[in-house]
């Protein structure tokens, strides 16, 4: 029996197998809505815990760090335990954390409850997942499912910021978390109706690859984030690359001599498929870090409002959804190394196009750039993950989903915090040049320069507020292109392997 639903092709079974798939896609949504509402409501939570700006990024940082560290070990409990009742727990304490964020009071409280979503989000994105794929045995309609789970993603990056901009805009921070609430209600109730358990036939557990391999990617994903925040050369980071280098190679060593690994790194040895996970990993570097740059242009330069932004990001979104319910005949036409290819040098290309973005009057030459990255993602998304699954047997599509999934996370982090570390960082060169051209005495601009950088107001006198207000939106800005310049350079360099070994099956 199939997980969800009936096996059969026509009739009321295959409605509910499609009903199921709905239902499976809630999972994704609450983790990406999760995403883009947190970053709408940062300054509002910054505002109103006093919170500093390193405390600020762990509010954001925590849910990516604890679902990387367990998307692997989650996937295989789903696989052993059965994927009905893994899914269902996750999207339960997705549920669980949004209502302790919702009622969190200080930026502790705030914290767990984003780690607590971390841990169902792990369990809920490969199993969910896995049940598209264990259900859809012909891979063109496969491709199809895959591409509708794929594309939710949009969907709740498109959701988050209009729904919690509202919300901001009427309530206080805490309302943005309702939205996963209520969606954790719903799952509740229809998971058990419409998805039925399944089970790995002959998987056993590799409790010494699970060890391993969540302590190596939390160590990777820490040494990531805290890199971002606070630098890749202070302590916590040097001791997350030891770590990381004493943990890697023993992981290897287990997964290769295990008769049933976590991770079967022999899967690695076809170029087509480790070309298809770093596209998988590109695709969402662009996604997540190139759209975070482009809010923070439309926030701090065009000085747009929560919902404002969320509505001008709509081209990319609305893009991202439209393209995505038709990416799985783009395959079918074009196959997937053409297709991933595509969607790499689209988002490469649209990137780059942001260089034209100016403080004034940047939205149109904004507008054309992100319907490009729309475009480009779609392509990407959901057709790499489909590529991935498809690449292997049956028997291991849960093991793929959970690879792709992580490689997916690790993209969303590298993307913010690689390009969002050379925005932060160079921001402060830029005002302080601009500054110091002006003529500024060096006590003046460092002062300027730290209120801005931390997003303080500073008191200064009539005749230099004109200059303010000129520096700080170009240095801001010239900060930004530098940002879609790395990402765009990023993705363009990885379309070539993609080209190059992706073959089709």
């Amino acid at each position: 029996m199939s997980d969800i639903g009936s096996s059969a092709l026509d009739g009321p079974a295959s409605r509910r197998r499609w009903i199921g798939v709905a239902v499976v896609c809630i999972g994704v949504m609450m983790s990406f809505v999760n995403v883009s509402s947190t970053i709408s409501a940062l300054s509002f939570i910054q505002e109103d815990l006093h919170i500093s700006g390193p405390t600020l990024i762990w509010v954001s940082s925590a849910f990516p760090l604890v679902m990387v560290s367990l998307l692997m070990s989650a996937g295989t409990f789903g696989e052993l335990y059965g994927r009905r009742r893994t899914y269902f727990a996750g999207v339960v304490l997705v549920g669980i954390g949004s209502l302790i964020a919702f009622l969190a009071g200080n930026a502790g409280v705030l914290i767990t409850g984003q780690a607590v979503m971390g841990v169902g989000a792990a369990a809920a994105m490969p199993t969910g997942l896995s049940i598209v794929s264990n259900t859809f045995p012909d891979q063109h309609e496969r491709v199809r499912a895959i591409g509708v789970w794929a594309s939710t993603a949009g969907i709740g990056l498109a959701v988050g910021p209009l729904i919690s901009g509202a919300l901001l805009d009427t309530f206080s921070w805490h309302s943005a978390y309702l939205i996963n609430v209520v969606l954790a209600l719903v799952g509740a109730v229809l998971v058990p109706v419409f998805i039925d358990e399944g089970k790995h036939p002959s998987r056993r557990l590799d409790p010494v690859g699970v060890v391993l391999g969540t302590v190596t990617a939390a160590a990777l994903a820490f040494a990531i984030i805290e890199g971002g925040s606070r630098g890749f050369a202070t302590a916590p980071s040097i001791a997350a690359y030891v770590l990381l280098a004493v943990s890697l190679p023993a992981f290897v060593a287990v997964e290769l001599r295990h008769r049933d690994p976590m991770l079967d790194l022999r899967l690695f040895r076809s170029p087509s498929y480790t070309a298809i996970q770093l596209a998988a990993g590109s695709a969402m570097f662009g996604f997540v870090g190139i759209a975070l740059l482009a809010i923070l242009y439309l926030q701090r330069v065009a000085h747009l409002d929560a919902l404002s932004t969320g509505v001008h990001m709509l081209p990319w979104m609305l893009s991202y959804v439209v393209v995505s319910a038709v990416a799985a005949r783009v395959v079918r036409a074009l196959g997937f190394a053409a297709t991933l290819t595509a969607g790499l040098v689209l988002m490469g290309v649209g990137s780059l196009a942001l260089l034209r973005v100016g403080v004034v009057d940047g939205y149109d030459a904004m507008w054309p750039a992100i319907l490009s990255l729309g475009i480009g993602s779609a392509l990407l998304v959901g057709p790499s993950t489909a590529a991935a699954v498809n690449s292997v047997s049956s028997l291991q599509a849960g093991m793929a989903s959970a690879t792709v999934n992580t490689f997916r996370q690790f993209g969303s982090m590298l993307g913010v915090s690689v390009l969002g570390t050379l925005v932060t960082t160079q921001f402060p060169q830029n005002l302080t040049r601009d500054l110091a051209g002006a003529g500024l005495g060096p006590g003046v601009a460092r002062d300027i320069v730290d209120a801005a950088s931390q997003g303080t107001g500073l008191e200064v006198s009539a005749a230099l507020r004109p200059l303010l207000d000129q520096a700080v939106p170009e240095a801001f800005t010239n900060a930004l292109h530098l940002g879609f310049a790395v990402g765009g350079v990023a993705l363009l360099v990885a379309a070539i392997p993609t080209a190059i070994f992706v073959r089709q099956r």
